[in-house]
């Protein structure tokens, strides 16, 4: 969008003001929609200093206690993107015209997206995500 309003205004003079508020909007729920997957998956971001020096049980504690401190983290997060789009309710976007609350609504799903699975995961523990067979029976 961002390369079609450059082309449409070097090209025929026009502007496409709108298309940084979309882009904008458009990035906010990627990220949001991707930190969920990722979380899903368990591709953040993590440093793992001494968790293959643990014994089992102690691996199983350290995730449920990591993904209960996240859960509080993601709850905490989740909330003031709430609280934010409460209070950016009447602001107005200059171009759409649509209430900033939108862009806090896609850190809001994201943040209680996982909020929800790290409360699963201290519960239900560790979850290993097996990948899906092909046809040949081979992973992907």
């Amino acid at each position: 969008m961002i390369v079609a309003a450059v082309v449409v205004r070097d090209i025929i003079g026009a502007g496409l003001p709108w298309t940084e508020e979309m882009a904008s909007l458009l990035a906010i729920y990627a990220v949001g929609f991707g930190s969920l997957s990722a979380w899903v998956r368990g591709e953040h971001l993590l440093v793992d200093l001494f968790s293959h020096r643990l014994s089992r049980v102690a691996l199983a504690l350290q995730y449920r206690l990591v993904a209960g401190f996240s859960c509080g983290f993601f709850v905490l997060a989740a909330w003031g993107a709430w609280i934010m789009s409460d209070m950016s309710a009447n602001n107005r976007t200059v171009s759409l015209g649509i209430s900033f609350s939108y862009l806090y609504y896609g850190i809001f799903i994201g943040f209680a997206g996982m909020a929800v699975l790290s409360a699963w995961q201290t519960l239900r523990g560790r979850v290993d995500w097996k990948p899906v067979a092909d046809t040949n029976g081979e992973p992907d």
